[in-house]
């Protein structure tokens, strides 16, 4: 029984010693930390302060102990999110961590990050609260650096977290997209995706953190964001990953390409024109040296007919060959008025008007002097618009001009009729019950000095079609023809709804 004794104290003795050390390590620990190590009543009063929490703020222990945290270290616009994270810590048992700004005794701020953990009684309950401050000062600097890079960039600059959650961006991006940052703070990046592309974006976006790296997106596809009034932008966007306290995050430096890519179109639209304008080029040369030069012949001859009239002194042959002389001239100036009237389209004199297609369509087939036979009929309503009255009134009038010269039959009608594309554009109809266009050539009418009847069965030049295309094209529209060679044309041409991006000069 003795013996038994023994034992038992030796090993009372064993435990309080290692609890004397485990007191002494733990000691240790709180004294030599360099945070601040804070223990707190459930009402807020101080009951310990380490070294570290002298150093961070400049109290010494004796100076708090005893007081409200409230009223040493907190400054009183961070009362109400203390308390909060209190309650919150109360409720749920859980440790709550925040940053926030704390007062030194000299009154300085410092930037600390604050982690509450609870301190339960025997019986399980909460009776006060253990508190870790830690001077992140360091790292706000860094990250107001860092901010402050980004702010400055001309690129606009998203940061997001591995779920799409945007933590982070500039003032370009508020101006490139329309949104305050507020606005987009918290949001699903998706936001700023046009709707047709959001649902393979988390996909994507997967891809990335699952291999992250520097590298552009897209992979030579036309990208585009979609702004706060759902118009879209096209961009370009590279990614970079970046390591946060939070962990993995993405960098995306988005650029707005708008000018870039408005820049290219004129380009291309320019390198059109070029194109055209040589082809149109080419075309002219072929005219100079054979359409022009038939009248011209033409007027050679007849003028050696007439000397040979004088000479031979046969006067009763020279009036009917001065008539074919003039003839020939006026047919020259004509050729001459009809290149230069298509070498001008498109280079629009005057601004843009108010049009009712109805009365202009009246006006200019009662200027073309139709056979009283042929009557006009405009089929619905035709459009009253704003848009460049010159040109559309030189198609119309030359469209009029084609029906009555061909028409056949000393009665008949023409008809105007309109209706609205999907692409924004009126589409006209001009149809005639004339001898129609056979469909072998509804190309080659278009071309310039064209007829499908010799020269001098027709009046004209040829180029009133070949006018009509141009203008048309300028403007982006198109014209075709449907005939079956037989009886009846219908010329259907589009014109704009809006016209802009024009020089009206």
């Amino acid at each position: 029984m003795v013996l038994a004794a023994i034992v038992d104290i030796s090993e009372r003795q064993r435990l309080a010693e290692d609890l004397h050390d485990l007191s002494a390590l733990q000691a240790a620990i709180v004294a030599s930390s360099q945070d601040a190590l804070i223990s707190e009543t459930d009402v807020g009063v101080i009951t310990s302060w380490n070294a570290g929490a002298e150093r961070m703020f400049g109290y010494s222990m004796e100076e708090v102990v005893g007081r409200r945290i409230f009223d040493v270290v907190v400054p009183d616009d961070g009362h109400d999110e203390e308390q909060r994270k209190l309650d919150e810590m109360r409720r749920d048992g859980q440790v709550k961590s925040f940053d926030a700004r704390r007062r030194h005794k000299d009154g300085h701020l410092i930037d600390v990050g604050i982690t509450l953990s609870p301190i339960r009684d025997r019986l399980g309950n909460i009776s006060g609260v253990a508190v870790v401050k830690r001077d992140i000062s360091a790292r706000k600097r860094q990250e107001e650096r860092f901010r402050a890079v980004v702010e400055s960039m001309p690129t606009a600059v998203v940061l997001m977290n591995r779920r799409g959650i945007i933590e982070m961006v500039n003032a370009r991006t508020e101006q490139v997209f329309g949104y305050s940052r507020q606005e987009l703070t918290g949001q699903k990046i998706e936001m700023l995706i046009p709707a047709r592309f959001r649902a393979a974006h988390p996909d994507l976006r997967n891809a990335f953190f699952s291999a992250p790296g520097p590298r552009p997106m897209g992979g030579g596809r036309d990208l585009y964001g979609q702004r706060r009034d759902g118009t879209e932008v096209p961009i370009e966007i590279g990614l970079s990953p970046l390591h946060t306290d939070d962990g993995l995050a993405v960098l995306a430096a988005i650029t707005d390409i708008t000018e870039r890519v408005r820049t290219s179109q004129t380009m291309a639209e320019h390198q059109r024109e070029l194109e055209r304008s040589n082809k149109e080029l080419a075309t002219y040369a072929h005219v100079a040296s054979h359409d022009l030069k038939s009248p011209l012949r033409g007027i050679v001859q007849l003028a050696n007919w007439i000397e040979e009239d004088l000479q031979s002194e046969s006067f009763d042959t020279i009036p009917g060959h001065m008539e074919l002389l003039r003839s020939r001239i006026r047919r020259m100036e004509n050729l001459l008025d009809d290149l230069l009237a298509y070498s001008h389209a498109g280079r629009v004199r005057g601004g843009m008007v108010h049009v009712d297609m109805g009365r202009l369509a009246r006006e200019l087939f009662e200027l073309q002097s139709p056979p009283p036979g042929l009557e006009l009929v405009l089929v619905g309503d035709l459009p009253e618009f704003i848009t460049l009255a010159a040109p559309l009134e030189q198609v119309l009038r030359n469209l009029f001009s084609n029906a009555i010269k061909h028409h056949d039959r000393p009665a008949g009608r023409i008809e105007v009729s309109c209706s609205a594309t999907d692409d924004g554009f009126w589409a006209f109809v001009v149809t005639d019950d004339g001898p129609g266009i056979p469909p072998k050539y509804h190309e080659r009418v278009f071309e310039m000095f064209q007829t499908l009847r010799p020269r001098d069965e027709v009046e004209g030049s040829g180029m009133g079609l070949a006018l009509v295309k141009k203008i048309v094209e300028t403007y982006g529209g198109t014209i075709t023809i449907a005939s079956d060679g037989v009886r009846g044309c219908s010329m259907r041409f589009t014109w704009p709804i809006t016209i802009s991006g024009k020089s009206h000069t």
